[in-house]
């Protein structure tokens, strides 16, 4: 039988496929503007980058959503330092996209920045980038988001101590949001009802 998988393709590196005019910004630049550029140029993210040009950090939608939004803070007084998920996940653009996959997989991310060995910037691979030219891999992505979420069901019922991912305090009452374990200050809304009912 005839694989719908071209095994080729997944032999194709992240560079092939990665964007290479990454939009970026610095620690200081302000969450709304974060937020314009993304509208602007209609992308997920933005790298965020040091004095001398390596990358520290990626600011996401996830992340706006999370540390302005839904802690009711004013945009323009709140920086990219503050709200960037670093320590960045980054990848070799001699990476194979299958490993791309498998990291974004891994690491619960669907933005893949890619540096060269000297740290700086290269370029952006997103699920969306793997998904056109491999786009069966899309079957795989949704049974494993479906296994994800059955496994965060069944773990929400239980009791979770140590660390937040997020703020990094210890807790007691961690909950197990989306591969990380959040302390109820940083948890989403939504997340705390469900583990209260559960």
């Amino acid at each position: 039988m005839k694989s719908i998988f071209d095994e080729r393709k997944f032999e194709m590196a992240v560079k092939e496929i990665m964007t290479k005019n990454v939009i970026t910004v610095t620690k200081t630049t302000s969450a709304d503007i974060c937020a314009k550029l993304m509208i602007e140029n209609k992308i997920g993210s933005v790298v965020v980058l040091d004095e001398k040009g390596k990358t520290v950090g990626i600011i996401t939608k996830e992340n706006l959503i999370r540390h302005v939004l839904a802690k009711d803070a004013d945009p323009k007084n709140v920086i990219a330092g503050k709200i960037m998920s670093s320590p960045l996940i980054s990848a070799s653009p001699n990476l194979s996209i299958i490993q791309a996959m498998q990291s974004m997989f891994k690491d619960g991310i669907r933005h893949l920045v890619v540096t060269g060995s000297d740290g700086k910037l290269q370029g952006i691979c997103t699920d969306t980038d793997i998904f056109k030219v491999v786009p069966q891999l899309i079957l795989l992505e949704q049974e494993y988001l479906r296994f994800m979420s059955e496994d965060q069901e069944s773990e929400l019922k239980e009791d979770f101590a140590g660390y937040c991912d997020d703020c990094k305090e210890y807790s007691d009452e961690l909950i197990f949001v989306k591969g990380l374990y959040m302390c109820p200050n940083c948890a989403p809304e939504e997340m705390q009802e469900s583990s209260v009912e559960g």
